[in-house]
């Protein structure tokens, strides 16, 4: 219809033209705002795990022009570069050896849009509780965006397997998921994941629906479109995506092993090599500069990150952070028979409770039930059978590859692909009642409706502290980096504390990570001496130090102590003793809060001025 010229055209237009279509996705834009805003204002308390601060720290380093390298100094890093012919310089932080940086990036890139005064302001003051840290709020924005993006993903993906519905169904279950609302408000770049799953799962039916057609080329598509009908076009970029899946988390690059299995066993003879090789390039494109990159400084195709295999978070006799706080240049052991059983206890976990809670929820009892059903299109059948290997190995790999520590599970990254089966399946159900298929919306709505519970609950709750307290206080880090500007013109001192990324991130300061030994902490001095050590309730906050704070010191306490928590028992039983040991040069401790100390160190010169 032609631009509206009278009242009655346009009336006409809004009514059943394109202004009806415009109408409807201007209100699905505005639904989707609201809904983002009242859910991330109420369930949003800042970052919770160190992993996500120490990777918005490498992000705020790529903005600042620092390159790859972490604000955190871990024992064992600073140990195994020391081993590869790297000394620590004050001036020069250790490159990141723990994470993949992809996420990092991201960050630096919204960082980087940002003029200079604007960025220096988000880490400039500290917030007024319950106000979040105002970086927080940009990795929130970051998080949230990548979240609409997965969005609209989801419902491209919904439609060109099955139809519109299915898109809208599959993209409001999303929406409405309180697992993958979680997953954004924590800031583990989560989201991120769910687009890149998408986007290969949308690319692999583009590469299936040419092996199915057999990829006829006709002359008057053009050179772009000649290009988009080739395999090895759509394969490659299929590779190309497992290679950002690897930089966004290793043991989610070995989606790639289902992409090589597929092209070896879908085309024959010589369009069999083309389409590994497409794949295979596709992979080193994005993959293989990050793999050299840590093969010239660790030796290793992931850094520090390859002893993962071999560690196991709650494990004492495998804790990652045990291994990463201490002084040696050492990697764990591989024990067989630990793999094995951290393997087989988080698939068991996976399948009894992630698959179920981690964003899909009934969505997965459709996707589960519907793996029964032959769906009228061959492609998307083979398609799902794509999918569910790909969850197999994706699970495998997660639970034999990662340690336990990250946020960013295969069951809750892969939501949005599972809730895409399960409401095409959903359809099918519909369809074959003679009732329930004349009334198709209002059966959808229902299931939405229950599908929004957790989230609506969520919502009417009342408004969170923005940061996550305790352990993090974004005031108090930035506090003990003024006072060390204060005190220490010439930038000798250094600072440690228990949750080094947090001090990192919120005090724009370079931080040393506490030890698990004593010994390896007078070591640390003698590279660099310490102003303050901070100690938050995550060491503090535990049985024993809260009885000998109610209590009376007698006789054995303090022998207790050192049996409980090693050579570092005497210095915690000291700050509730107010006897620390002599030669513990951080002989100044300064109760802020209950079970929160920061120790200072008596040799600090005083305040400039004074």
């Amino acid at each position: 219809m032609p631009r509206p010229r009278t009242l009655q055209e346009l009336i006409h237009w809004l009514e059943l033209g394109a202004g009806a279509r415009w109408i409807r996705l201007a209100a699905t834009l505005l639904g989707v705002l609201v809904l983002s805003l009242l859910v991330a204002w109420k369930q949003f308390h800042g970052a919770t795990s160190e992993a996500t601060l120490l990777q918005a720290g490498l992000g705020r380093q790529l903005a600042e022009g620092r390159g790859f390298s972490s604000p955190v100094n871990y024992p064992q890093a600073a140990a195994f570069l020391e081993q590869h012919g790297r000394k620590f310089d004050a001036a020069r932080p250790y490159p990141e050896l723990y994470h993949a940086p992809l996420y990092g990036m991201v960050i630096a890139g919204a960082l980087g849009l940002l003029p200079g005064e604007s960025r220096g302001a988000l880490f400039a003051s500290p917030p007024v509780p319950p106000d979040g840290f105002a970086a927080d709020y940009l990795l929130l924005g970051i998080n949230v965006v990548l979240l609409w993006l997965a969005v609209g993903l989801t419902f491209r993906l919904g439609r060109e397997l099955f139809n519109a519905r299915t898109g809208w169904l599959a993209m409001a279950g999303v929406l409405l998921s309180v697992g993958v609302w979680q997953q954004t408000v924590v800031l583990s770049g989560a989201p991120l994941l769910m687009v890149l799953a998408l986007a290969a799962f949308l690319v692999w039916h583009r590469a299936e629906g040419w092996a199915e057609s057999g990829g006829a080329v006709t002359a008057d598509r053009g050179a772009w479109g000649r290009l988009a009908a080739r395999r090895e076009t759509w394969l490659a970029l299929l590779g190309l995506i497992c290679g950002l899946l690897f930089l966004a988390e290793y043991s989610a690059g070995a989606l790639v092993i289902v992409a090589l299995g597929y092209a070896a066993l879908r085309f024959r003879g010589r369009a069999r090599w083309l389409a590994l090789a497409a794949v295979a390039a596709g992979f080193a494109v994005t993959a293989g500069p990050w793999i050299v990159r840590n093969l010239a400084v660790s030796g290793t195709p992931t850094g520090l990150a390859i002893q993962n295999v071999a560690l196991k978070a709650g494990d004492p006799t495998a804790e990652p952070a045990a291994f990463r706080n201490t002084l040696a240049a050492e990697l764990p052991r591989i024990n067989l028979n630990k793999v094995g059983n951290k393997t087989l206890t988080s698939l068991q976990e996976s399948v009894q409770a992630r698959l179920w809670s981690g964003g899909a929820m009934w969505f997965t009892a459709f996707f589960v039930a519907g793996c029964i059903y032959t769906f009228r299109a061959a492609a998307v059948n083979r398609l799902r059978w794509l999918f569910m290997l790909a969850l197999a190995v994706l699970l495998v790999a997660q639970a034999a590859l990662n340690s336990g520590e990250s946020e960013r599970l295969v069951a809750g990254w892969l939501a949005p692909v599972i809730i895409v089966f399960g409401a095409g399946f959903f359809f099918v159900l519909i369809e074959s009642n003679a009732q329930l298929s004349q009334w198709p919306r209002l059966c959808a709505t229902a299931l939405l409706c229950v599908h929004a519970l957790p989230l609506l609950r969520d919502a009417i709750e009342p408004r969170r502290l923005h940061f996550q307290y305790p352990p993090y206080f974004p005031g108090l880090f930035i506090g003990m980096r003024q006072e060390l500007e204060r005190r220490d013109a010439d930038q000798r001192f250094g600072l440690m504390a228990d949750v080094p990324a947090g001090a990192a991130w919120y005090g724009g300061q370079r931080v040393w990570s506490q030890p698990v030994k004593l010994r390896d902490f007078y070591a640390i001095t003698l590279e660099q001496p310490l102003a303050e050590l901070l100690l938050t309730p995550r060491t503090l906050d535990r049985p024993f130090f809260s009885e000998l704070a109610a209590r009376p010191v007698v006789p054995g306490s303090l022998q207790r102590a050192t049996d409980l928590f090693g050579e570092w028992g005497r210095i915690y039983a000291g700050l509730f003793t107010g006897r620390l040991p002599p030669e513990f040069p951080l002989s100044a401790p300064q109760k802020l809060a209950e079970n929160l100390y920061v120790l200072m160190n008596p040799a600090l010169p005083p305040p400039r001025g004074k």
